[in-house]
Formats: structure tokens, C-alpha cells, sequence
């Protein structure tokens, strides 16, 4: 009795904290967008590489979105709803941002000196590295409560989180990667950088 509570308390506060992560993200994102923006555009050319790692993972987001909604509604999850529904915006958004701020310096002492958005780059940096080793660590049973092992079968879902889990974490990972690479480059001149 006490350990089905305590189960079902932990799996709550599971899904509270990925869900206000991720909000928090796409507030974040959203935030730097209007920062960075004030960056030049670097006019030397740079590396397509990291836009196809990026966008590489994308589909992985698409489905398992699609395979969670679908228990997510039969069950009437509403928290697990928006989870599902935030991670997607907030990678859908997340990701043009990255690719645009990729190819931006400062080629003013001004900009220079102000640094505009470099603060929510770290943030989105140690939250994106967050995310990879949460999923990294996380439970994926279906003794854990969670409904798409009851909807799907243990045996089909674990094969659909066994196909999409790695490149969510990939994302996660190269994401990071890309705003270290911003957080780095992005705030010096554009002959420098990159």
C-alpha cells in the first residue's frame, strides 16, 4: 500500500520536473531569440554538418510524440499530454534558433562588450546536457506506471523507445554541443569565429 503511493508520487514528480524543464526551455529559447538577434550575421562560411546532426534527430521527436499522444488521450493523461506536446515545441523551436545563432558574431566592441543572450546560451547548455542525462538514467519499465508499455505491449514499445530514445538522446547531446559552440564563438568578431 505505502509503496504503490510512494510509486505513484515519484512518477508524478517525474513527469512534473520534465515537464517544467522543458517549459522553461521554450520560454528560455524564446527569450534568446530576441537577444541574439542583435548579433551580426558572419559572412564566412561555416560547417553544414552540425544543421544534419540536428535535424537527423528531429523524426525521432515526431515519433515518439505521435506513439505517446496516442495512449495519452485513451488514458485521459493530461500531465502526460503536455509533456509530450512541450518537448516537440521546445525542439521545434530550439533547433532554427541553434542553427541561426551558429552564424552569428560580434563585430561590434559594443556587442562585444554587452554579450546579449550569452547567459541564456549557458542556461540552454547545462538544461539540454540535463535532459541527456536524465533520459540517459532514467526508468524505462513498464513497471513504473508508465501507460504506453500497457497500451503498446512490453515488447512493442520497448522496440519503439529502442528506435527513438538514442537519437532524443543524440539531440540532447549535439544540442549541447552546438551551444557551446555559440557560447564560444558567436561573441567574437566574425573573422575569429567559427
Amino acid at each position: 500500500m505505502w509503496a504503490a503511493d510512494y510509486r505513484d508520487t515519484g512518477i508524478l514528480l517525474d513527469s512534473i520536473f520534465e515537464l517544467v524543464v522543458l517549459a522553461i526551455m521554450t520560454f528560455s529559447v524564446v527569450l534568446a531569440y530576441y537577444q541574439t538577434a542583435k548579433l551580426d550575421i558572419n559572412q564566412h562560411p561555416i560547417s553544414r554538418m552540425d544543421d544534419v546532426l540536428l535535424f537527423i534527430a528531429i523524426p525521432a521527436f515526431f515519433s515518439e510524440t505521435l506513439f505517446s499522444m496516442i495512449p495519452a488521450f485513451e488514458n485521459g493523461s493530461v500531465l502526460n499530454g503536455f509533456i509530450i506536446f512541450t518537448q516537440l515545441l521546445q525542439i521545434l523551436i530550439q533547433t532554427p534558433w541553434i542553427i541561426d545563432t551558429l552564424r552569428r558574431c560580434s563585430n561590434s566592441p559594443d556587442l562585444r562588450k554587452k554579450k546579449p543572450g550569452k547567459e541564456l546560451v549557458t542556461f540552454l547548455t547545462i538544461a539540454n546536457v540535463s535532459l541527456w542525462i536524465y533520459y540517459t538514467f532514467s526508468v524505462k519499465t513498464g513497471d513504473f506506471g508508465d501507460e504506453r508499455y500497457e497500451f503498446y505491449g512490453d515488447v512493442l514499445w520497448s522496440i519503439l523507445n529502442h528506435l527513438s530514445l538514442p537519437l532524443i538522446m543524440f539531440y540532447r547531446f549535439h544540442a549541447s554541443v552546438c551551444l557551446v559552440d555559440i557560447w564560444r564563438h558567436s561573441y567574437e568578431p566574425g573573422e575569429f569565429a567559427h
